[in-house]
């Protein structure tokens, strides 16, 4: 697209649809925490977090990111990292009516470093967002079977971004 860069925020342009993602801002907890609601009460696919929670990693700068489409919020990601080079992905919610527009691959490609090698999450195995991290070349590295009240189990993925890891690199 025309005028697109590297530089922040992030923008990608899907046929006419303009997808912005951008820090989140206090501004922005209100409907993070609407749509962290919607999905708790729906399927339970995304783990509560308190408000406060938001609100340290946006002092802090952490990566906290929102969606914007047309001037509307579409979804969010939370992630956190290590100084080892491990991102994980703690949040990402897309809204019903935005899935299927790469939102969530862009998301996942705002908040992985230069420095990471490693991106980790964990998802239910009942949902179907585990077949969209497979489909990000996510592999599952683990099953917890810990009992739970949705009697599924938690699914670990990981997927190797960079060092000596990746196939071709080093060569």
């Amino acid at each position: 697209c025309p005028g697109d860069d590297l530089r922040e925020p992030r923008t990608r342009c899907r046929s006419v649809v303009m997808v912005e993602i951008r820090k989140a801002t206090h501004q922005d907890i209100g409907y993070i925490c609407h749509l962290q609601r919607i999905e708790c009460n729906r399927q339970g696919s995304v783990g509560w977090l308190p408000r406060m929670a938001y609100e340290k990693e946006i002092n802090a700068g952490g990566a906290l990111f929102i969606g914007m489409e047309n001037d509307d919020e579409v979804g969010y990601i939370y992630a956190t990292h290590n100084n080892h080079g491990v991102t994980r992905i703690q949040q990402l919610v897309v809204q019903d009516d935005a899935r299927r527009l790469e939102i969530g691959t862009e998301f996942v490609d705002t908040v992985t470093r230069p420095t990471d090698w490693s991106l980790t999450l964990r998802c239910r195995s009942d949902l179907p967002s585990a077949a969209f991290w497979s489909d990000l070349g996510f592999q599952v590295t683990g099953v917890d079977n810990t009992p739970n009240k949705r009697k599924a189990g938690i699914l670990r993925f990981n997927k190797i971004v960079g060092g000596l890891w990746v196939q071709g690199m080093g060569e």
